[in-house]
C-alpha cells in the first residue's frame, strides 16, 4: 500500500496478500461472506515489521476483557521487554506444555490448548491463570527453576493419585481434579501442602506429599460442588481443604529452605 498524494488516504492494491490483519479477522471474514459493502473503521500500518505486528496483537489482547488465548501465550515468547506479568504467564505456559507432553505426568493429554476443553481437561488459559502467580517474581515458587517448578506440580498431582485414586479415576464422570473448580482449589491449597511437606520431610517428593495428604485421606471432595463456579468458588473449596489439613496436623517445627528434594 501507499499514501495518496495529499497524505489523507491509504491506497491498498487489489491483489492477494496485499496486507495482514493483526486483529479482527472474524469480523472481516463475516463482512466478506455477507457479500455486502460495509464500511468499517480500521487502524492501518505501512511496512510494519513482524515484531511490531506481534507487539500490537499482544497489546490488543492484553487490554481486552476476554481471557488470554493460546495464540497470545505463544506470541509472548517473541515479545521484547516483557513485563513481569507476561514473563510469569510465559513460564506457566511452558510448564503446562512440558506437563501435557510428559508420559510420566498426571497432566499428560489433559491440558487443552483451546478455551473450551473437553470434559476432564484443563484449558491452557485456566492453567496459566492459576499457576502464573506462583511462578511470578513475588510468587511462592519463583526461587525455583523451571525444572523444579514442573516437578512440584507433577509430584503434587501424583501424590493425589496415590491417596485419592477413586477421585482421580472415578467410576462415573470425570475427575474433579481436572475440572476448573477442582484444579483451582488444588492450586490454591498447594502452597500450604508444600510448606507442610518441607517442614515434615524437608522435601517435596511424592512420598513426602503422600505423608501430608494421608492426614486427610477421608476428605469428601464431593462437597466442593456446593461452592458453584468462578474464582471465589475455587478459593473457597481450596480453603476448606486447607482448614481440614490444619485441623489434622500437630504443630511442626523446622525451617523451610529453598533446596528441594524432588
Amino acid at each position: 500500500g501507499e499514501f495518496s498524494g495529499d497524505g489523507k488516504s491509504l491506497i491498498v492494491p487489489n491483489t492477494p496478500n496485499a496486507g495482514w490483519v493483526i486483529d479482527g479477522q472474524h469480523r472481516l471474514s463475516g463482512i466478506f461472506e455477507s457479500g455486502k459493502e460495509i464500511e468499517v473503521s480500521v487502524v492501518a500500518f505501512l511496512k510494519l515489521s513482524q515484531q511490531k505486528q506481534i507487539e500490537q496483537f499482544v497489546k490488543i489482547n492484553r487490554e481486552a476483557k476476554n481471557v488470554p488465548t493460546s495464540l497470545y501465550l505463544d506470541l509472548l515468547k517473541h515479545l521484547p521487554n516483557k513485563n513481569e506479568g507476561d514473563m510469569a504467564k510465559e513460564r506457566a505456559a511452558d510448564i503446562a506444555d512440558s506437563l501435557r507432553r510428559d508420559d510420566d505426568s498426571p497432566f499428560e493429554g489433559k491440558i487443552a490448548r483451546i478455551t473450551s476443553p473437553r470434559p476432564g481437561e484443563i484449558s491452557l488459559t485456566n492453567f496459566v491463570r492459576k499457576v502464573s502467580p506462583l511462578v511470578a517474581r513475588k510468587g511462592k515458587f519463583h526461587v525455583y527453576n523451571a525444572t523444579e517448578q514442573i516437578h512440584i506440580l507433577k509430584n503434587y498431582y501424583k501424590a493425589f493419585e496415590h491417596v485419592f485414586p477413586d477421585v482421580v479415576e472415578p467410576k462415573e464422570g470425570v475427575s474433579i481434579f481436572f475440572m476448573t473448580l477442582g484444579f483451582g482449589a488444588l492450586i490454591y491449597a498447594l502452597p500450604t501442602v508444600f510448606d507442610l511437606a518441607l517442614k515434615a520431610s524437608q522435601g517435596f517428593r511424592v512420598e513426602d506429599i503422600i505423608k501430608v495428604l494421608k492426614k486427610v485421606d477421608d476428605y469428601d471432595f464431593s462437597t466442593w460442588s456446593q461452592y458453584g463456579t468462578g474464582n471465589e468458588a475455587e478459593n473457597s473449596a481450596g480453603e476448606d481443604f486447607r482448614q481440614n489439613l490444619f485441623a489434622r496436623f500437630e504443630e511442626l517445627t523446622g525451617s523451610v529452605g529453598t533446596t528441594l528434594r524432588l
